[in-house]
């Protein structure tokens, strides 16, 4: 019987959910993991993230363990907060110099938890248009902040 990365996941054998880790491509990683936590709604996915991100820290961990915290494991309480900490590593492991990442704190700006302020907002939307000044996510953020302010 062969086992599959998910098996090993919730079975707690994290050294052979690496073995396959490392035999896999990114992206091929990336869709199991949401793809089974989606299945199974389970905590134990972030933990693995998180056993990756102690012996490798990567932006690509960091931004896996975003999307698992924001779309299926996001009913569990204090996701989002969780989410903030992975987008600020990205960020910062960029250098500030990726759009994506730092969309990632706009992003978190919306959720209902607001755990971005307006402030902070704003300035992260310069920070992406000052990378990339055609950035519609960032354009359109940054007028509806000023609105805001305006009001």
């Amino acid at each position: 019987m062969t086992y599959n990365l998910e098996y090993y996941i919730l079975s707690v054998n994290f050294m052979e959910a690496e073995k396959l880790y490392h035999k896999m491509d990114f992206q091929q990683f990336d869709d199991e993991i949401i793809i089974s936590a989606y299945d199974n709604r389970n905590i134990l996915f972030y933990t693995f993230l998180h056993y990756l991100l102690m012996k490798e820290e990567s932006v690509a961990l960091h931004n896996l363990a975003f999307t698992l915290l924001i779309v299926p494991l996001v009913p569990i309480e204090g996701a989002y907060h969780c989410a903030l900490y992975h987008a600020q590593r990205a960020v910062e492991l960029t250098n500030e110099q990726d759009t994506g990442d730092l969309e990632l704190i706009l992003f978190l700006h919306t959720v209902p938890d607001k755990l971005v302020s307006d402030e902070k907002a704003i300035e992260t939307c310069h920070k992406i248009l000052a990378l990339d000044p055609t950035n519609k996510i960032a354009k359109s953020s940054l007028k509806e902040l000023q609105r805001k302010k305006t009001k």
